[in-house]
């Protein structure tokens, strides 16, 4: 598959075939202790959540433009793309972005382009949502290579040294407890992993100011006035972006919880 001029993904409105993965290979993904997808695999994330039957009628309906039915997808994948994109991560990238920073760059993409393409399996869609987000461990590594960095893959100035991997899975639930009804989201550990990754995949439906001053206020922990110094913004046009953006992912979680635990 040719890769885009941006290298963030594959280019698209062509068909695709791949051979169907096993589930069994899909687990077999190597976990680097103590990350967040070791968490996840540890809370008892399991990759069937749907079985081959459900996996195909919500590729379908994801082409066809469903957006809950791709985040769903994602969300099933979620566990294995972790591990294989925090495999693929080495030591010089580690200081400047996480995995889950790679993954909500690599989802926002395929909500963008996933309608252009066309999938024969669901093995088909993993491997191309697997080569998104593989391509964005390149790119942001090239990037690293020039000298250039975004407020994605750097803390605002001011911050402390954030989260690690175990508080930003802490800072996921709090997220989604903060903006959905008492009771409503999953909080026994079981369902803790499935809680971060449908919170990573509303994050990457909202538009890209409001992803980012919400992941950097919530999940980084920075301060207002850092955010709006880093990002050009006055105070107030940050406010305003997390208030419409904590109300968008309200929406969201809340159609998505109805939706996973049916």
């Amino acid at each position: 598959m040719a890769e885009s001029d941006e290298g963030i993904g594959p280019v698209h409105n062509r068909r695709l075939t791949w051979k169907v993965w096993s589930e069994d290979k899909l687990r077999a993904s190597i976990v680097r202790p103590g990350s967040i997808a070791d968490i996840i695999r540890r809370s008892g994330f399991q990759v069937s959540m749907m079985n081959e039957l459900e996996r195909i009628e919500c590729v379908r309906a994801a082409v066809a433009g469903d957006g809950d039915a791709l985040q769903r997808l994602i969300v099933h994948y979620h566990g294995t793309l972790s591990a294989v994109v925090d495999n693929a991560m080495d030591a010089t990238l580690r200081p400047h972005v996480a995995p889950d920073d790679i993954l909500q760059d690599a989802y926002a993409s395929a909500f963008k382009s996933v309608t252009s393409c066309a999938f024969e399996s669901p093995g088909g869609f993993y491997k191309w949502i697997e080569t998104i987000a593989l391509n964005r461990v390149r790119e942001v590594r090239r990037g690293l290579q020039r000298g250039v960095r975004d407020i994605r893959r750097r803390r605002a100035p001011g911050a402390g040294h954030g989260p690690g991997p175990c508080d930003r899975a802490s800072s996921y639930v709090g997220l989604a407890e903060r903006v959905t009804d008492p009771g409503s989201t999953p909080s026994r550990r079981a369902r803790r992993a499935e809680t971060v990754a449908t919170v990573i995949t509303s994050l990457a439906r909202l538009t890209e100011d409001q992803r980012e001053v919400i992941h950097l206020r919530f999940i980084k922990e920075c301060d207002i006035a850092d955010i709006a110094t880093a990002l050009g913004k006055s105070e107030d046009a940050v406010h305003m972006l997390c208030h419409r953006g904590l109300k968008r992912l309200r929406d969201i979680l809340g159609a998505m919880t109805r939706t996973l635990s049916r």
